[in-house]
């Protein structure tokens, strides 16, 4: 059986995630942000900030993109939804200061700040957008 929702009731879904613990990646075929909840890709956005954040790369799935010079979903922003502007975002904020964060699956084994290409896996808060640089940490 297959449901169909309205656009009302898309966003209601995800105005009702606000507060609630995301898994956040980005999508290549989409070129924005895919969220998940309990594994199931609830919407897409071009702008999101995150709390109590943690940095997740699958190692299997790392594995497998080094393997088949392929990549797949296998790394993830997690955190408590703060505020988000869904795909495809009509106003657009400019990108914040902060420390840039970077994954490349050829490059490191985890995220990495840009700068310093030093690990990260938690932070405080971090803001999402689509843009040149995607992952900022906010202090």
């Amino acid at each position: 059986m297959i449901i169909l929702i309205t656009e009302a009731q898309k966003k209601s879904l995800s105005n009702s995630l606000i507060g609630e613990k995301v898994m956040v990646y980005y999508n290549l075929h989409k070129h924005t942000f895919s969220v998940q909840k309990n594994g199931i890709v609830v919407f897409h956005a071009d702008y999101l900030e995150l709390k109590d954040v943690e940095f997740r790369v699958r190692v299997g799935g790392k594995e497998k993109v080094r393997k088949e010079k392929s990549k797949n979903v296998h790394a993830f922003v997690i955190g408590m939804l703060e505020d988000f502007c869904e795909h495809p975002c009509e106003e657009m904020p400019e990108e914040p200061v902060g420390e840039i964060v970077t994954y490349n699956p050829y490059l490191y084994d985890s995220f990495v700040y840009k700068k310093t290409k030093e690990p990260v896996y938690n932070a405080n808060e971090v803001v999402m957008i689509n843009s040149k640089n995607k992952i900022f940490v906010i202090e």
